[in-house]
């Protein structure tokens, strides 16, 4: 299908937008309400589709010979005879040096879950190859709920506009990077645009492959993913600059927490993919009978008894989340109640053979330890004993030391005494002789 020429033709047709537009990040995308003026819109098997908004995924929901572009751009109409028809001219944009994915958007894995009953939503999201023509979308179940944002997501880097100096700058996307995109899911920036024309991004002029789109019949890419869109896929992707890319698909990760906000891949389940030319004509032929108001209140009755049904849905929802959060909130009292009672609750009675066995064991243990204490005041007292006889030993052996000590420092002048009583009278002295 990638030279194929088209067999087939769908005209279409868009006023350039001049004005402020919100662009608003919701459901994991970022979206520019359209649907509050008549900016134009396609003309296909007969019918009328007038466009409503402007979405802006990253990654791209389709794979265009097994290649996920960065962004996809898709325009979403409503049929004018049947709001539930919906026309998508989906629109793959690329650079030449594409943004890494992260490493979510890389293990990204979905379960597939089967659907219940015939005639169920097939996948928009699908594989397009440039060989043989082959069969479009299989159903295919809707993306898990995006996670929570990280606090991370808040936290940004400074904002800078992509440069013009840049390879494939594209002047009408410059128009919505002139301010930071939002981040953050709820968010919403007023884009001042300028005779914006949105034919520019369908077909290249004099560009390669101009106007070649492959054609698909599948569904919605968002709740509640109806099997009632016709899909018109841009063969060849339409070129931005590296900063351009940038700027959207980081934005496009904050909002989804890195998982990027794409549909899984599914098998084409026999669907035929046919290769049109968008033909852009100067008006479309808008029949004056079919033009209802646009706006929040219903236009037909069809309208009417869809937005009871999503109201009650609304209704039931909310009655089921604020029952779940009152059943949470009584089963956690029940358990604090459960804990506290069983906290004050009296113990069973034990088992008698546990108490016996643990009297005994109570009783010998006593034992052990008065025998231990018994044995260490016994050693206590027979060193004590011991001590208290050597001590008294020796403290007679001292005594008899100083006696005899004692006796000894007597004894000299003793002797000297007993020596004086004993000596010997002295000798008379001589008579003098006289001389006459």
């Amino acid at each position: 299908l990638g030279t194929t020429p088209p067999t087939q033709t769908m005209d279409y047709h868009y006023d350039p937008i001049t004005g402020a537009v919100p662009l608003q990040a919701v459901g994991g995308m970022l979206m520019v309400d359209l649907s509050q003026q008549e900016w134009g819109g396609a003309v296909y098997s007969g019918q009328t589709y007038l466009l409503t908004s402007m979405v802006i995924h990253g990654p791209a929901e389709h794979l265009i010979d097994n290649v996920r572009n960065p962004l996809e751009i898709q325009l979403v109409h409503r049929s004018m005879k049947n709001p539930a028809q919906q026309l998508t001219i989906s629109i793959p944009i690329s650079c030449a040096k594409p943004p890494p994915k992260p490493v979510k958007v890389r293990e990204r894995k979905f379960i597939r879950r089967p659907w219940i009953g015939a005639g169920s939503a097939a996948s928009s999201a699908s594989s397009l190859s440039s060989g043989a023509p082959g069969p479009a979308p299989a159903p295919a179940p809707a993306p898990p709920p995006l996670p929570p944002p990280t606090t991370t997501t808040t936290t940004t880097t400074p904002y800078s506009v992509p440069r013009k100096i840049e390879a494939a700058f594209n002047a009408d996307l410059q128009q919505f990077l002139l301010a930071r995109p939002p981040f953050a899911e709820g968010q919403t920036v007023s884009v001042q645009l300028k005779s914006f024309d949105l034919s520019r991004l369908v077909e290249t002029v004099g560009g390669k492959d101009q106007g070649a789109f492959f054609g698909y019949s599948g569904s919605q890419t968002s709740a509640p993913c109806l099997d009632s869109t016709m899909w018109f896929v841009r063969r060849n992707p339409l070129m931005a600059s590296n900063g351009q890319v940038k700027a959207l698909a980081d934005a496009l990760y904050k909002i989804t927490n890195d998982f990027g906000s794409y549909r899984d891949i599914m098998p084409t389940n026999r669907r035929i993919v046919e290769v049109y030319r968008l033909q852009n004509v100067p008006l479309l032929s808008i029949p004056v009978e079919n033009r209802l108001p646009w706006g929040s209140n219903p236009r037909t009755d069809s309208e009417m008894k869809a937005q009871t049904l999503a109201k009650l849905a609304k209704d039931e929802a909310e009655n089921a989340a604020n029952y779940i959060k009152d059943f949470e909130s009584r089963l956690r009292s029940h358990q604090t109640a459960y804990a506290e009672a069983l906290a004050k609750a009296t113990p069973p009675p034990e088992d008698p053979e546990v108490v016996r066995r643990r009297e005994e064991e109570k009783h010998l243990v006593s034992r052990v330890r008065s025998m231990l204490t018994g044995d260490a005041n016994n050693a206590s007292a027979t060193v004590q004993q011991a001590f208290r006889g050597n001590r008294d030993a020796m403290n007679k052996e001292v005594q008899m030391i100083n006696r005899q000590a004692m006796f000894l420092c007597v004894m000299p002048s003793f002797s000297h005494e007993m020596s004086g009583a004993l000596a010997p009278a002295p000798a008379p002295a001589p008579a003098a002789v006289g001389v006459r």
